[in-house]
């Protein structure tokens, strides 16, 4: 969080030096005019200091609001706080700035400030094909239907009244409303590219040594051996999460799936019914429970007026729960039918995969001609098949129990019954448990990791030197 706030706060002194800092009102000139802090003779007003603040404050509300659900409340001792934050991100912005100039980072070189002005472009190239697509799918220029109708055999007349040029001003119009101009992607690709200068001239000594990458390699290994070996379903959700994996616990077995899917139709078909079936039942169970809560109250003491309006409340309600439970009904035996004629039609192709399967003809090679499982053709679970233990809830029930049930390495399942249609298993190997080889690439990859932490490191340490070296004064009464 610390180095993305970092980042923004750069952009911001970027975007406030650009802007000439017209974020205040006439009347508050003066007030934000006054200086917060001078780094090294540079100062910092009180209105970029307000604004960077206020944009903290923002920032954490909406992250609040995406992920949590939550609102941040804001009170004047947070207030203090996301204040004192905002000025020593400042601070460290105009220091940084201050060290680029030093070290001739900043301006760009020519060949550094072509590639940040192509990128901006790139990026507005992009959006704006994105604001098209998503807010005028349907609009074609006159241009452009001039093209299509040349290339017709039949063209109609022209219909189109707005032109290429007309159709940029107006995405262009869209994306400055967003604040996605020319400057803001320029701004902030040059932060990038500066920052990223920084972190190798900071880090242009670091190295990382053979043993040290081993060392890490054997941790990593210890590490794991002591989480899967305690749980070992865990690894499994780690492989599906694409983690990095370097201790295989016991317990696995491979299996390889050949799958009999339900026609796509068919199968948005059931989708349909299920979810109707899902609101009904919402619907059923709702009304049993106000019926049961209602039907629970002491009504001894109601005068005959409000027993008559309570009477009345629980004949609606048995009413509504009946019509519900009729939907259900219905809705169900439409579910079971479709999904009856579903399998129906699918178990002919599953039962001839079976047979031949069970004659032993070549699994993989049923798999290319009958199956239709999709994670079947990338390793390495085409060679090794899923990865499954007792205890896993990542598979639906019926293929984990017929999948942990083959007895023998080679063993072959009946037809195993699932939402997505006929499985055909098949017991392809044990897993081997312990430490995965350390090859070259393990060790390409983990050298890769501990420089790139080094560096980071190694920036990170650089930035509070060049700080605490700085000479910084503030002025905390201004920032009352």
């Amino acid at each position: 969080m610390k180095k993305r706030i970092a980042l923004i706060a750069m952009l911001l002194v970027a975007a406030l030096a650009l802007s000439g800092c017209n974020l205040i009102g006439y009347d508050a000139e003066r007030d934000g005019a006054q200086v917060v802090a001078k780094v090294n003779g540079t100062e910092i007003t009180k209105a970029e200091w307000l604004a960077y603040r206020d944009y903290i404050i923002e920032y954490e509300q909406q992250y609040m609001l995406q992920y949590y659900g939550m609102s941040l409340p804001v009170d004047e001792s947070m207030m203090a706080s996301y204040g004192e934050m905002a000025l020593e991100q400042l601070v460290e912005s105009q220091v940084i700035q201050d060290k680029l100039v030093e070290l001739g980072m900043e301006p760009l070189s020519e060949e550094d400030a072509a590639e940040v002005d192509a990128y901006a472009n790139d990026m507005i190239d992009l959006y704006k094909m994105l604001i098209r697509f998503q807010n005028h799918p349907e609009l074609e220029t006159v241009e452009e239907e001039a093209e299509r109708l040349a290339a017709e055999e039949n063209p109609g007349e022209p219909v189109a009244t707005v032109t290429n040029a007309e159709l940029d001003a107006m995405l262009n119009e869209e994306l400055d409303a967003v604040g996605y101009t020319y400057d803001y992607f320029a701004e902030s690709q040059k932060v990038s590219v500066q920052q990223d200068m920084l972190r190798e001239y900071t880090g242009k000594d670091i190295t990382v040594s053979d043993d040290e990458v081993k060392a890490e390699f054997d941790s990593l290994v210890a590490t794991q051996k002591e989480t899967y070996d305690a749980t070992p379903t865990s690894y499994a959700y780690a492989e599906q999460n694409g983690l990095d994996l370097y201790y295989m616990p016991e317990g696995y077995r491979g299996v390889k799936n050949l799958l009999v899917m339900i026609d796509s139709a068919k199968q948005t078909e059931i989708n349909a019914l299920q979810s109707e079936l899902n609101t009904a039942m919402n619907t059923l169970n709702s009304g049993n429970a106000q019926l049961e809560e209602m039907k629970a109250e002491d009504i001894s003491e109601l005068d005959a007026e409000a027993k008559t309006a309570y009477d009345e409340q629980i004949a609606a309600l048995e009413e509504q729960t009946a019509a519900a439970q009729v939907t259900v009904d219905e809705t169900q035996a439409k579910l079971d039918a479709a999904t009856e004629a579903a399998f129906a039609e699918i178990l002919p192709t599953a039962e001839e995969a079976l047979a031949k399967a069970q004659a032993g003809e070549d699994f993989d090679a049923l798999i290319e001609t009958y199956g239709e499982d999709t994670g079947m053709t990338a390793e390495p679970a085409k060679t090794r098949g899923y990865l499954v233990c007792d205890g896993l809830t990542i598979y639906e029930q019926n293929f984990q129990d017929a999948a942990m049930a083959l007895a023998n390495v080679g063993d072959i399942s009946e037809l195993v019954k699932t939402s997505y249609g006929y499985h055909i298993l098949q017991y392809t190997c044990d897993v081997e448990s312990g430490a995965v080889e350390y090859t070259d690439e393990i060790k390409e990859s983990i050298h890769a990791e501990m420089l790139a932490a080094a560096q980071s490191a190694a920036y990170d340490a650089a930035v509070v030197q060049w700080v605490s070296e700085a000479t910084v004064e503030s002025f905390p009464k201004v920032m009352k």
